[in-house]
């Protein structure tokens, strides 16, 4: 059983999140991924069968079909990384295009239920020191640059799961979030599009000072992200929602907004998805300005 969840999630499961359970629970048991012995052309049809669905996931109905192919694959197979840092990020993505909280919570912590399996087989030195009891934000030290991906999903999979709950649960799995999230960072800054940078930018942007946050933490991870990605249109609805909102610059809100809904979504092909919940989500930002300023 996962050690993560004893760590970190227990402790937002006494904040009040009814789906965080353990991250090793979103797997098979061993005898059922084992029943039948599937063998690799099980696993490749489930794994093409969702790629196919993945790259038509501007569909709302494609994603959840994507997900849903991931999962059988890891199912076949758990703890693979090809099948579950996939599952990972088809959960994240639905994450962030639910609109009702309950079901974003429970993609967030799907996704990070997915990422831990991978994490625990790609990193074994930091299951290990998990397992031991080890503080999360000292173990998240000990991942190597193979183990970037899964741990970027799983630290953002477990904050968004508590933000999706309330400011308790953020404060209960801040830490190792933020510590995770840092050593992902550091490992492969260009993760989903500079996904680390933009992460931390958003979650020290909603943290006082004292708790690892504030303004000018903020700003530097989102600088960071622009220079990295300076097209990437969920870099500026973080940045606007968080840093805007909390320096109460509306200015630089309105001008961020309105380059997300500026930019058209074929631009980028292959980011295409992303940049249409991103104009859905800067229009529902404009829309609630008033309440922000």
């Amino acid at each position: 059983m996962s050690r993560f969840t004893t760590a970190v999630l227990a402790l937002a499961l006494s904040a009040g999140i009814p789906g965080c359970r353990r991250a090793a629970e979103g797997a098979p048991a061993p005898a059922e991924a084992s029943r039948g012995a599937p063998g690799t052309e099980r696993f490749e049809a489930a794994l093409a069968e969702a790629d196919r669905a993945w790259a038509e996931r501007s569909d709302p109905a494609r994603l959840a079909a994507a997900a849903a192919a991931y999962g059988r694959a890891a199912g076949l197979r758990p703890g693979d990384p090809d099948a579950e840092l996939r599952l990972a990020r088809a959960e994240a993505l639905r994450g962030l295009a639910a609109q009702d909280p309950a079901r974003a919570r429970e993609a967030w912590d799907a996704s990070a239920r997915a990422a831990e399996r991978a994490l625990r087989r790609l990193s074994p030195a930091w299951a290990e020191a998990i397992d031991r009891g080890e503080d999360p934000a000292a173990a998240a030290a000990r991942v190597d640059a193979g183990g970037a991906a899964a741990l970027y999903y799983l630290a953002q999979g477990s904050m968004r799961a508590a933000q999706a709950t309330g400011y308790a649960a953020v404060l209960a799995v801040k830490d190792a979030a933020l510590a995770m999230m840092s050593r992902a960072a550091e490992l492969d800054e260009r993760l989903d599009a500079a996904g680390p940078h933009r992460a931390l930018g958003a979650w020290r942007a909603a943290l006082p000072i004292a708790a690892g946050g504030g303004a000018a933490a903020s700003r530097a991870h989102f600088e960071r992200a622009r220079a990295l990605f300076p097209d990437d249109p969920l870099g500026r609805v973080a940045e606007a929602e968080t840093y805007a909102v909390l320096v109460q610059d509306e200015a630089l809100f309105r001008r961020l907004l309105g380059e997300v809904l500026a930019q058209d979504p074929a631009r980028d092909p292959a980011r295409a998805p992303e940049a249409r919940i991103a104009r859905r989500r800067a229009q529902e930002l404009l829309d609630r300005k008033a309440r922000l300023f």
